[in-house]
């Protein structure tokens, strides 16, 4: 398996923008953890971190959303809010927050 690098993933999250240019409002608007989900599919290693208002992805250490480079603050790993609040969280779309 080809290693992954930081550079890599930015230039995925742009492919992603360029493809949808509404994609920054949607993935800042409700559908974060979609969005941290879709680079956990693509990059498998790497982990959703939630803070009750924002999704990122963790890959080696570095921090990552629609925005590119992110920064964690009192984010936590997704599995750790129970399987009840993870229910409701990937409800979560643009437009219902």
């Amino acid at each position: 398996m080809l290693e992954v690098n930081h550079i890599e993933i930015l230039r995925f999250i742009e492919l992603i923008k360029e493809c949808f240019p509404n994609a920054e409002q949607i993935c800042t608007q409700g559908s974060c953890i979609r969005f941290a989900l879709l680079l956990q599919h693509q990059y498998p290693k790497g982990k959703i971190l939630y803070n009750i208002d924002h999704a990122i992805f963790e890959y080696e250490g570095q921090y990552f959303d629609i925005g590119g480079i992110a920064i964690k603050t009192t984010h936590i790993p997704i599995e750790e809010y129970g399987i009840l609040a993870l229910d409701k969280l990937l409800k979560l779309r643009y437009g219902t927050v």
